[in-house]
């Protein structure tokens, strides 16, 4: 117990000592990362509207992945715009985009759908 208790003393003084010696990202790179994050979140806007209106047709399996997927985005753009640091806000944007990518992909399947006659 004693040492389980002095490797996780250990683990959080590593942690906080890496926060304290991380390069800060310049005021380009932030503004990068700014305007990466506002144009995934204008495609998540435009995205999340089109699912919108094809959720009612499709198959409550679908729809779960749909609304799945919705909700990762939503949480990486939340994530992106709050991080910390600018490694943190590349892997939350890269998780929502792939979320909204997904959501894309499953909205343009469903319009394409033409049910048996």
């Amino acid at each position: 117990m004693k040492k389980l208790l002095t490797a996780a003393l250990c683990a959080a003084s590593m942690m906080l000592a890496s926060c304290t010696t991380m390069p800060s990202p310049s005021t380009g790179q932030a503004a990068q990362i700014g305007a990466a994050i506002d144009r995934a979140q204008v495609a998540y806007d435009r995205i999340a509207l089109t699912a919108q209106l094809v959720l009612p047709f499709l198959s409550p399996e679908r729809a779960a992945r749909v609304r799945l997927a919705m909700s990762l985005a939503e949480r990486g753009l939340l994530a992106a715009r709050y991080a910390a640091t600018a490694a943190e806000q590349l892997a939350a944007l890269k998780q929502a985009e792939a979320a909204t990518s997904s959501i894309e992909a499953t909205a343009a399947a469903s319009r394409s759908y033409e049910p048996p006659a």
